[in-house]
Formats: C-alpha cells, sequence, structure tokens
C-alpha cells in the first residue's frame, strides 16, 4: 500500500479481493502438502496460515530488496510514485497502454517500428539503464507514436514485432474481448436463484487451471443459506472419528521430500511455484545457461539480485544451453529423473527446444507439466509475452486501480500478479501429483497468468456482467461498508486503514473515538446514512487520526473490534515483532548480496511437519558437475565433454 497511488492523494487500496484470495490460494496449497504427509503415514494435523505473511510474500519481494538496500547503506524507496517509469503507461486513440521496453531486442524492435529516427540510432540507447536516465527525452517519442494508434489492434502489432505492450482493459472490454471470449474464459451459469426460484444468471471466471486440456474450477453456484443441510442430517454422515486418534508423523518431516522439480522458470512464475515446491522438501534444480540467464538473475547488471535470491531459494542449479546441440541427451536423462517439470516461458518455447508436452509425455508418460504463459498457451493472444505490471492492464487491474476522479490510473509497479499466479501454479502441480500417485496419469497443467489476477475481481466481473456500467474505479471506498479508507495520521505520509463494515463497527468506531458528538448523529447509525455521508466522515475521521501515530489508531480500533491497520512499509515489517516471533522473517547468508539479507519466509505451518527450508538460492551452474554424475546417473567422462563442449555449464568464481 505505502508505494500504491501518487503524492498528494491517499495511499490506494488495491481493487477486488487479494489479500483473502492470496490466503484462500495459499491455503489450499497448505492442505495438498498436508494430504502428501498424511498419504506416507504422517497422520493428520494443524495448518496455521497467515493472511498477513501470504500477502507479503507477494508485495514484489519488497522484504529482500528492503534488506539488501540497507545492507549497502541506502533507505529503500519509501513514497508512492504512481507509475513505473520502467512500465509506463502511454496514451493512444482510444485508450491506454502499457509499455515495458527492457531488453536491446526490444528496444530495437520498438526503434525500427518508430522509423529508426536517427537521434536515438546509437547503441547506447540500447542500453536499459541509458534509456531510464533519459526518460524525459525517451517518454515524448512514446507519446508520439502511440497517439494515432488504436488500443488493441496497436498492442497487437507490437507484439508481433516482439515488443512488449498491453492494453489498459476495463472490466466491461474484458467481458467482450475477443481473446478471453476464444478461450472460454468466462462461463455463462446460473449464479443465484432469485425472486420466486428464477435462476440468475451471470457471467463467472470459468477456472484457473487446465489440466489436459480441461478447465478445472467453476462447478456449481453458490448455495442458498440452508440449501444442504438435509443432506448432512441423514444416517449416512457419522461424526465419530477424532483426529486426536490420528498418527502424529516425525517432528522434522518436510512432506515434499523425493519430489523432483525440474525448473525452465524465469522471472516470477515458475521459479515461485519451483521454490515453493522446495520449500517443503522437493529437489528442485533450476536451468540456466550464461547464454540465456534467469533475467531476474541479472537485472541490476550482475549476477545475483535479491528479487532472484528470493525465488530461487532452497534450488539446485543446472548450467545447460538448452540450444546447444548436444543438450539433448542432458534433457533426457533430466526428464527420466524429474517427477515435475516447471516453466513460464513465451508461448511455443519448450516445443521448439524439443521439450514440449507431446515429447516429455512420449518419453515419460508419469510426469507432471506445469507451464504458464501471460495470456495462455491458446487464444487469439496466446503468443503474447508480457511481465507483472502487463498483466495489470490486460485483466482490469489498472483500469479499476484510481480514484474516480477521470486523473487516469495511478495504480502501482508492484508484480503481485506474477507471485499470486506462482502459487496458483504451485497448487495445480501439486494437485497433480496428488492425482497420479491415486494412480491418474501424468498431465499437463497449465495457467493464464492473467486469469489468475482476474480471478481476484471476479466478483466485479459478475457485477459488471449484471449490471452494465456499475462497475468503476471507486478510489478508497468499497461497497462493503462506511467509512472506509486509508486516513491520515501524525507525522510525515503516516497513514491508517480504518472499515467499518456493519453498524456493530460503527459503534466501535465511536467507542475508539471517544464518542464525539458529531458521531451520534442517528443518519449514521445505519449504513445507508453512512454510505452517502463518505466524505464527510472520511474528513471528520481523519480529524481524528491526524493526531494519532498510526500504531494508536490501530490499537485503538482493534480493541473495539473495528478492523483497521497501520500501514507499514517493507523496513517496518523488518523490525515488526509478530512476524519476528511467527518466525516469518528469514536471514540468509546469500553468496553475490551484501551481508545477512532477509527474506519473506513461509506464510504456514503444519504441526507435525518440520520448518519450512530457507537455504541460499544457487549460482548459475553450481551444481551442474555433481548433479549430472550423481543425480542423473551420467558417466563422469561424458559430463566433462560435454563442460568442454560448452553445452554444460560449470560457476567458475571469479578471480
Amino acid at each position: 500500500l505505502h508505494l500504491s497511488g501518487v503524492p498528494g492523494k491517499p495511499p490506494l487500496l488495491i481493487p477486488g479481493a487479494l489479500a483473502s484470495d492470496a490466503v484462500g490460494v495459499v491455503g489450499a496449497f497448505a492442505v495438498l502438502v498436508g494430504l502428501v504427509q498424511r498419504a506416507r503415514g504422517g497422520g493428520g494435523q494443524h495448518l496455521d496460515v497467515s493472511a498477513l505473511e501470504a500477502l507479503a510474500q507477494m508485495n514484489t519481494w519488497g522484504i529482500a530488496n528492503a534488506s539488501d538496500t540497507l545492507n549497502r547503506g541506502s533507505l529503500p524507496p519509501t513514497v508512492r510514485s504512481g507509475d513505473s517509469p520502467m512500465y509506463p503507461t502511454v496514451d493512444c486513440a482510444d485508450g491506454k497502454v502499457r509499455l515495458v521496453v527492457i531488453s536491446p531486442g526490444q528496444w530495437r524492435a520498438l526503434w525500427e517500428w518508430m522509423g529508426s529516427p536517427e537521434a536515438f540510432a546509437d547503441e547506447y540507447w540500447t542500453g536499459f539503464f541509458n534509456r531510464l536516465m533519459n526518460l524525459d527525452v525517451i517518454n515524448p517519442l512514446y507519446d508520439e507514436h502511440w497517439a494515432s494508434l488504436d488500443m488493441v489492434e496497436g498492442c497487437r502489432e507490437a507484439q508481433r514485432r516482439g515488443i512488449v505492450a498491453t492494453p489498459l482493459l476495463s472490466p466491461a472490454d474484458i467481458l467482450a474481448d475477443q481473446h478471453f471470449a476464444s478461450r472460454d474464459t468466462f462461463l455463462r451459469t446460473e449464479v443465484a436463484s432469485g425472486a420466486g426460484g428464477v435462476p440468475v444468471s451471470g457471467s463467472v471466471v470459468s477456472g484457473l487451471w487446465e489440466m489436459g486440456g480441461r478447465r478445472v474450477g467453476h462447478r456449481t453456484r453458490a448455495p442458498e443459506l440452508g440449501e444442504h443441510t438435509p443432506e448432512f442430517t441423514g444416517p449416512r454422515f457419522s461424526f465419530a472419528s477424532s483426529l486426536g486418534d490420528l498418527p502424529s508423523g516425525p517432528a522434522d518431516a518436510l512432506p515434499l521430500a523425493g519430489l523432483r522439480v525440474a525448473d525452465f522458470g524465469h522471472g516470477g512464475v515458475g521459479v515461485e511455484c519451483s521454490r515453493i515446491l522446495a520449500e517443503y522438501g522437493a529437489d528442485a534444480v533450476k536451468v540456466e545457461s550464461q547464454a540465456y540467464p534467469d533475467f531476474i538473475r541479472i537485472v541490476l547488471g550482475g549476477d545475483m539480485t535479491p528479487s532472484f535470491a528470493s525465488s530461487s531459494r532452497n534450488k539446485r542449479c543446472l548450467g545447460l544451453d538448452l540450444k546447444h546441440p548436444s543438450a539433448a541427451s542432458v534433457l533426457e536423462h533430466l526428464v527420466d529423473w524429474a517427477d515435475v517439470v516447471v516453466e513460464n516461458n513465451s508461448t511455443g518455447t519448450m516445443d521448439r527446444l524439443g521439450i514440449g508436452w507431446e515429447a516429455l509425455q512420449a518419453q515419460k508418460p508419469s510426469l507432471v507439466m506445469l507451464s504458464s504463459q501471460l495470456m495462455g498457451s491458446r487464444g487469439l493472444q496466446a503468443d503474447w509475452s508480457g511481465y507483472g505490471p502487463t498483466i495489470q492492464t490486460a485483466g482490469g487491474l489498472s483500469w479499476l486501480w484510481a480514484f474516480d476522479d477521470g486523473e487516469g490510473p495511478p495504480g502501482s509497479n508492484a508484480i503481485h500478479p506474477d507471485h499470486l499466479a506462482g502459487r496458483i501454479c504451485a497448487v495445480g502441480a501439486l494437485a497433480a501429483v496428488i492425482g497420479r500417485d491415486r494412480g491418474a496419469p501424468g498431465v499437463h497443467v497449465e495457467v493464464a497468468q492473467v486469469e489468475a489476477m482476474m480471478a481476484t475481481l471476479a466478483d466485479l466481473f459478475l457485477a459488471e456482467d449484471l449490471a452494465p456500467g456499475s462497475v468503476r474505479p471507486r478510489g478508497n471506498d468499497s461497497p462493503e461498508g462506511a467509512p472506509w479508507g486509508v486516513y491520515q495520521c501524525a507525522g510525515d505520509e503516516e497513514w491508517a486503514v480504518v472499515c467499518v463494515r456493519d453498524d456493530d463497527d460503527w459503534a466501535g468506531l465511536r467507542r475508539a473515538m471517544g464518542n464525539p458528538e458529531w458521531a451520534r448523529d442517528p443518519a449514521y447509525d445505519v449504513f445507508a446514512g453512512r454510505d452517502l455521508a463518505r466524505r464527510i466522515l472520511d474528513d471528520r475521521i481523519s480529524e481524528w487520526t491526524s493526531g494519532l501515530a498510526p500504531g494508536e489508531v490501530q490499537d485503538r480500533c482493534q480493541a473495539e473490534g473495528v478492523p483497521a491497520g497501520r500501514l507499514m512499509r517493507t523496513v517496518d515489517q523488518l523490525a515488526d515483532p509478530h512476524l519476528a516471533a511467527r518466525a516469518f522473517l528469514a536471514e540468509i547468508d546469500q553468496p553475490g548480496l551484501t551481508g545477512t539479507t532477509t527474506f519473506e519466509g513461509s506464510c504456514f505451518t503444519g504441526s507435525a511437519m518440520g520448518r519450512p527450508r530457507q537455504e541460499p538460492a544457487p549460482l548459475l551452474g553450481e551444481h551442474t558437475r555433481d548433479f549430472c554424475v550423481e543425480d542423473l546417473g551420467m558417466d563422469a567422462d561424458r559430463v566433462e565433454a560435454l563442460l568442454e563442449s560448452g553445452a554444460l555449464e560449470q560457476y567458475q568464481p571469479s578471480e
């Protein structure tokens, strides 16, 4: 929240249901991990899942980056700045697009599309940081180029040229979008039982996973109150069993020990999926090469970043040039070794390398493959590429993440959609492994990253479908209650969030504020009155909070049962006693970084499982030789020959 929005306005709450959806996804993964352990004889156990920690894990590697910045003697950014200069939102003829130009190839393609202007022909401009330092001349160039282009068609042409650009779509745009129609992203179905029992139909997100080419997700509408009570009172139901009778597993057990994961991921999705599996015992091996490293590893110019270290903790690294003619023999051994293959490359990349699903299944029918692409692997725009911020625009979030004043979406440069999609991938992969262990064949699991993010807005898509034009940017207001928002506190850029859900919360907030006379107006005792007076109430509450520290506002409200929280920056999280007491903050001596770095730890624990692993991320090719000989069973002389040829790569420390 502290980096969301623009100066001069309060920090901007994210639309939708990210926090509750995130903990729901992590909770589902926790249950699957517990089921694996139980199937191995570990018995039942209590799983403790933290919503706060689940959300903190998705904050763009914020804790790790803040820790590293402090270790290097600087301060992390603490004030929101709207759109990131790395991912500018540019006006076009009929809307806006988000443009991401990072690599030299992306820049050259855009330069040629812009007519190869001579002033930018020098090789100097291919450097990302050089362009970043010259935004005052680069951004007007972008503005001029896009001014006459249509939003969607312009993005299609950009993507055809290898340039990452995505349209800023509203929920209404998305419901009518050709790509999502081609993927059957939405299912029009009964969503409720209306007046007189007449079904109400609407558009729902049809499912987050595709397993073997079939959607897995929506099954039935939400139930009416008490609708299934008779089914739970018949003689077939028994509640005689007791969790206390179940055997306990060993206290140091990691449930996924023995699961082997070959990680071909990069960036934030596939690598997060395999890292989470590794956290609970899986042996994850990351595949990289000097020619094609994970771009997050090298984005700052070196060979290690806090972001990469966070996403690739607990893994080993196999240095393998996938385009080398001799790579195939190593890949054959790797596939035989693996239980799960994870990848989030551009659509078609794995097929071109000879390790697409059909080839892998033919070699090892029991294999589970997890794939995740920006827009999905099929559909009108399946070949589009992008990053976390581009998912926000294509999935409707950026359009909604704004104040209702027409000034455009300030939003945030957070890439939480990547982290959320990574966890949804982990759920799909582990579910497929459990299915395989129960006798099903191996399966290809696919997750469209944009649909993972759209699921956090699913109720808004349904609302827009049921009442066209009703969904709009709301700023910090919420239909779930009033007053509801981010309120300034004593000090510079200090804020607290207060959410009044119902009349009882309002009574509690009045008590927390000392029952001021203005709050005794009977009109405010009911939601309708408070809803009409939102701006008045916001001003009054701000008068109260402005004299208190954020923690005082939080504590006074919480003491009365009112949801409230102080705005915490990443530096505050590093010193937070609650997170420390839960052992959420993981300290690791990471090679390539300065000092001991603090990372986001695991957000769930089990009463019968050991503490999740927290080990350093590997250097590129660090484990190549030992892994090939000891784990893949390759002949040592053959490995040396492949190292000599350049097919395999072994980490060489710099002198």
